[in-house]
């Protein structure tokens, strides 16, 4: 059946290349020509004057490299019997610049040919990466027919007919997102891999960070974690934590804050409508619950508000631009109603191993995907959301007959 592309644009591909994706044979998982595009990406990226200026690209950049990748693979000591499934078909978030370079490439790295619907937003990132991309595809014209980008704005009939040519759907766009999508049929034997709506918090322990030397570092490992996506990433903290005595955290939380108000300051531009929808977030706050108190001066950059309890509900008042929740905590045992299913990482400044470990080993949450230093919580990894990107979308071949007729 013939689909009309009118309304698509072709970021990285064309509508033939779209088309005869299905006849692309799937790649042995590293493969090594795609480790080599890869690299060339990579390269370009760093060379790029406009792409230095934005961190998340180089970020990425620094990700995809060869020596990366191969650190990556040595995580899989036997793929031998393994190999792509064939198209994957990426949907990408709306609010995250980045996140559709890095579907593509566990997409490209588990063997399969990828059709990516990129973000609608106009994001310089997404046109900075898009545009390496084709100049490295022209160094490595046999992955050509492995990528193809497009950009369309909601519709249905296109989702169907790319959903009915996929054998693996990865949705990154949240609850409505993927309802969204399940509405167009996929193969019976294709998979989906769906990434909900999640949140995150920090953990900090006082004393340590009292004990830190430079501050500012840590003050700019935050910002990495939450203004660099304007806390839309699923991995931003919209809560932090505290824990330990009263005296150290009332110290730790003043200097904290300051500092990391006065970091915010040189680099990050409030929007009125984001601080309007700090202001009201706040409001709905107080109205569905009692004790709660904002802590933050009259400069709305960063507006804070301490709860006197958690439970199921806190992170449904989490914000974004710089709204944040602070809880004060004497016991690790405390996070608990806040590590349900919908949490994803924890970003933990001077918290143990061994703390962590036996919070975990004791309360068994029914969430907690990631647990990663402050500074760190973006760092992309083909482990995610629970699911190994690797093996998922990949498929094994069983040789045991081969191998009893030798």
């Amino acid at each position: 059946m013939q689909h009309n592309f009118e309304n698509t644009s072709f970021l990285v591909g064309n509508i033939t290349a779209l088309q005869q994706m299905n006849s692309v044979c799937a790649h042995s998982l590293f493969d090594e020509e795609i480790i080599d595009f890869l690299n060339s990406l990579a390269k370009r990226l760093f060379l790029n004057t406009l792409a230095k200026t934005y961190p998340d690209v180089i970020s990425f950049a620094f990700w995809c490299r060869k020596s990366s990748v191969l650190g990556m693979k040595q995580g899989y000591p036997d793929l031998s019997t393994r190999c792509g499934r064939g198209v994957a078909f990426h949907i990408a978030p709306s609010n995250v610049a980045v996140n559709f370079a890095y579907s593509l490439v566990a997409g490209l790295l588990s063997g399969n040919a990828n059709v990516v619907r990129v973000p609608s937003r106009d994001f310089q990132q997404v046109e900075i990466i898009c545009h390496e991309i084709k100049m490295a595809l022209q160094e490595h014209p046999q992955v050509s027919p492995y990528i193809c980008l497009i950009r369309y704005e909601r519709d249905k009939a296109t989702n169907d007919w790319l959903s009915a040519r996929c054998h693996s759907r990865l949705i990154w766009g949240g609850d409505a997102t993927i309802m969204a999508l399940r509405e167009s049929p996929m193969p019976a034997r294709s998979i989906d891999i769906t990434f909900a709506n999640r949140y995150s918090f920090a953990l900090v322990d006082a004393a340590h960070y009292l004990s830190v030397p430079d501050k500012r570092a840590v003050a700019e490992h935050f910002y990495n974690d939450t203004f660099l996506t304007d806390q839309n990433a699923c991995t931003s903290p919209g809560l932090i934590i505290w824990l330990g005595r009263d005296d150290e955290v009332n110290s730790a939380r003043a200097t904290f804050w300051a500092e990391f108000e006065a970091f915010s300051q040189e680099r990050y531009i409030l929007q009125e409508a984001v601080a309007i929808k700090k202001l009201t977030q706040f409001c709905l706050l107080s109205s569905a619950r009692e004790g709660v108190t904002k802590v933050s001066g009259d400069r709305n950059l960063v507006y804070r508000v301490q709860l006197d309890s958690l439970d199921e509900e806190t992170m449904s008042f989490t914000g974004a631009g710089g709204y944040f929740m602070e809880y004060l905590a004497h016991d690790i045992s405390e996070i608990y109603p806040v590590c349900d299913e919908r949490c994803q990482t924890i970003s933990v400044l001077g918290i143990t191993n061994n703390t962590l470990a036996t919070f975990l080993s004791q309360y068994h949450p029914k969430g907690v995907d990631r647990i990663v230093p402050m500074g760190r919580s973006m760092d992309f990894s083909l482990q995610w959301d629970g699911y190994d990107l690797i093996y998922t979308l990949s498929r094994t071949i069983n040789l045991t007959l081969a191998l009893l007729n030798k």
